[in-house]
């Protein structure tokens, strides 16, 4: 047998890979973690730290002055009473 009918039975059994890479993207059109527009996590108002969306130790409310803002605490900024200012007004929640 040919290689070429080898290959045509067992495309009728598995999955055989593609001979070239002619059907994939270009590798800079490919998303990364790396690139910075791969997505947005919310940080702490106060401290600056990247909240994890998991983490049930910080809270995040609407500014009370302006309400537009939100005012988002990781749990160690919450625990020491740290300021946390409002991105949109300015104002300080303790």
């Amino acid at each position: 047998m040919l290689v070429e009918e080898k290959i045509g039975m067992l495309s009728k059994h598995f999955k055989v890979a593609p001979p070239s890479e002619e059907g994939f993207p270009e590798i800079r059109d490919r998303k990364s973690v790396t690139d910075p527009n791969y997505i947005d996590m919310p940080r702490c108002s106060a401290c600056g730290k990247v909240i994890h969306p998991r983490d049930i130790s910080a809270t995040a409310i609407v500014c009370p002055n302006c309400g537009e803002g939100i005012i988002i605490r990781c749990g160690k900024c919450r625990g020491m009473a740290n300021v946390a200012k409002c991105d949109v007004c300015g104002y300080e929640f303790p």
